[in-house]
């Protein structure tokens, strides 16, 4: 799955607005390369769903970095319980403090990776459940440098759960993990009901995931 291709999910009406950028308790962080307001695709469609039973914290990768807005963070309130964390510093690896200084709990109850990216953010954060959901296979993609495998490799080592959307992914991701499943992406326009379901089945995997991570 391409994440920079247009999407045929609908997008749901809401009215993002900003916020007073405040610490606050968060029961699940999402790490997304995606920006929420690009495409209603995979994670959103899933993570505006999730929402409705938590608190969810949705961080975006820095793009588009000028350096006169360094350090500047937009906090954008798409309801009650999701908000999403846009932050202008040049690197992933700026955002550690930033990130940290947002959450008030010193435990989340899930991290919800979907790119290598951000497995930094396992030693920034303690989760009690981490998830990633593969949806591009970095060592499929133009990035297939040293450093990404690595990133990879540790988040894999420490999710509870792995993810796909396809079973070529799948296949090349069940050796690694025990606890892999292939939650796939249907090629028809998705009605409300059908990811309805995927976020259903989602849910309880990371609720009967065991802690296969190597955390302490």
């Amino acid at each position: 799955m391409d994440l920079n291709q247009p999407s045929i999910y609908l997008k749901p009406s809401f009215s993002p607005k900003k916020v007073e950028a405040k610490a606050a308790h968060y029961d699940m962080i999402v790490f997304s390369p995606v920006r929420w307001n690009f495409i209603y695709q995979r994670p959103q469609h899933i993570v505006s769903r999730m929402a409705n039973k938590r608190n969810v914290l949705f961080v975006e990768l820095p793009i588009d970095f000028n350096p006169k807005d360094k350090g500047q963070v937009n906090l954008i309130s798409i309801n009650d319980q999701l908000t999403v964390l846009q932050a202008k510093v040049a690197t992933v690896s700026d955002l550690r403090d930033i990130i940290a200084s947002y959450v008030t709990n010193e435990v989340v109850p899930i991290g919800l990776f979907f790119s290598p990216l951000f497995s930094a953010f396992l030693e920034v954060f303690m989760f009690d459940k981490v998830v990633y959901d593969c949806v591009s296979d970095p060592l499929h993609s133009n990035d297939q440098s040293f450093e990404m495998t690595e990133r990879e490799n540790h988040l894999i080592t420490e999710s509870d759960l792995v993810l796909t959307n396809e079973e070529m992914i799948y296949d090349s991701k069940y050796i690694d993990h025990p606890n892999v499943h292939c939650i796939k992406n249907s090629c028809q326009p998705l009605a409300a009901a059908i990811i309805d379901r995927m976020t259903e089945r989602m849910e309880v995997l990371i609720g009967s995931s065991r802690n296969y991570g190597v955390r302490i």
